[in-house]
Order: C-alpha cells, then structure tokens, then sequence
C-alpha cells in the first residue's frame, strides 16, 4: 500500500474505487434531497466520509505523512453507523405509516451512539499520544466496538418484531423491511471485521494497514453493497408526503370512510 514510493499498490486500487463508488453514491443522495425522499443525509455522509478516507489512502502514494494516515485512520472508524441510521430511519417511516413499536424504542441506538462517540473521541485523544503500537487496539476501541455490536444487535431485534408485523404494511413499508433485512447480514460482517481486529490484535484484520484482500472482501463489497441498496430502495419509494397520504387513504377505505370526508 502507498507508503510514499509513488507506486499503485492493491490497497490504493481499492481506494480508488471506493472514490469513484462513493463519489456516486453522494451525487444519488443529492438527488434523494433534492426529491424530497429520506435517508438523503445518513447515506451523503457516509458516502462523503468514505470518500475522503479513500482519498487520504490515495495520497500516501507520494507522501507518506502521518496527517493522511491519521485522515484514512478516523474515516474508517467514522461512517458505519451512519449506515445503520439509514436502516433505522428507514423503520422509523414504517413506523409513521403504521404504528408498529412506541417510539422510545428508536431512542436506545441514539443513545448509545452518543456513548460511542464519547468513547471515540477518547480513544482517538490515547492514542494520538502514544508514539508506537498506534494502530493497535486500545481498551477505548475495544469499548466503541462492543458498543457498536450491541448496537447492532439492537437493531436486529427491532427488525425482527417489523418483519412479523409486515401483514399489515403497504408495497412501501414492505419493501423498506425487506431492504433492511437484507441488510442485516452484510452488516455483520463488516463488523465481525472490527470485532475480530479488536479481539486477536492482529494486523492482518486492520483496516489501515491490514490485508487488502480482507478489507475488500469483509468492508468495502458489503458497504458498496448496503449503500446501493438502500439507494434503489429509497428511490422506489415514495417521498415522505405521499407516503403519508396513502396511508390516510389506506385507512380510509378499511374504515368504510369515503375520500371526499377526509381531512386535506
């Protein structure tokens, strides 16, 4: 990988898709933005922070500089639980159309997530102050990283208790469950990716500077994967208002109420 010779290693190659990949995925959640559908923001920044973690990778091919590698370090930490907002964004619209679970459910994983961030940040303050060993699993990394695996796991149950309940979903809701679902693995492998780096110390599964191969396989195809599904999903499913009309008729007509009685 690029350590300053100027030459295009396999890693880089990986990196340079990931820019291309991601780089498309942000102009798509633009385009989310811009026709009033969700997920627009979790999926544009998950996608922008990708993107400039390739980029730093990119730019260790001429300059091996603890400023980029500090930069690739921080985005491959960030990011992935930007995607599973998405995913819960995505239950929470089910959620606004037919009531499924009371909506302090959907609170956990924001709390938990700001423990994270906490834990991040302390982390990231540790080991900026060690001179060596700086890629190797801390007791703070290893703390965001159970964090984020109980905040999978959450996550996983919550879907679950969605799926059952699909019987009384319309075409949308389905199809947002379904997205989820199919999700749910791809997600945990790239975080057993993190766990097993966290749990052997081994540099193999790192992803700064671990195998390319292991990387490819186990983060960059699952998140490329996850993000384009939940693009084409969110793309087929109505805006928000819409949605939300559907619904009222959706209603309407099991209560025997005509379209003309309900409320504009």
């Amino acid at each position: 990988m690029g350590n300053g010779d100027g030459q295009i290693h396999y890693r880089d190659g990986i990196a340079l898709a990931q820019v291309i990949l991601f780089a498309t995925s942000t102009l798509v959640a633009l385009k989310l933005r811009w026709t009033g559908r969700m997920c627009w923001f979790t999926i544009g920044g998950f996608s922008i922070i990708r993107t400039v973690g390739a980029g730093c990778m990119l730019g260790t091919i001429n300059k091996d500089s603890m400023g980029l590698w500090a930069g690739v370090f921080v985005c491959e930490g960030l990011g992935i639980l930007m995607l599973i907002f998405a995913l819960w964004e995505m239950m929470g619209r089910i959620n606004s159309t037919v009531p499924t679970v009371h909506k302090r459910i959907f609170q956990v994983p924001q709390i938990l997530t700001y423990i994270d961030i906490g834990v991040s940040i302390a982390g990231f303050i540790t080991v900026s102050k060690k001179k060596h060993d700086q890629l190797l699993p801390t007791p703070w990394s290893r703390a965001g990283i159970a964090i984020l695996f109980l905040i999978y796991l959450y996550t996983v149950g919550v879907w679950a208790y969605f799926w059952f309940q699909r019987h009384r979903y319309d075409q949308d809701s389905t199809r947002l469950a379904m997205c989820v679902g199919a999700c749910m693995p791809l997600m945990l492998i790239r975080v057993t990716y993190s766990l097993i780096f966290i749990a052997t110390a081994n540099m193999m599964w790192n992803a700064v500077k671990g195998s390319p191969t292991a990387y490819l396989l186990m983060t960059m195809i699952p998140e490329v994967i996850m993000v384009g599904l939940c693009c084409f999903t969110v793309w087929n499913t109505l805006p928000a208002i819409e949605m939300q009309k559907q619904a009222k008729y959706q209603r309407a007509e099991e209560e025997g109420q005509s379209l003309g009685e309900l409320p504009r």
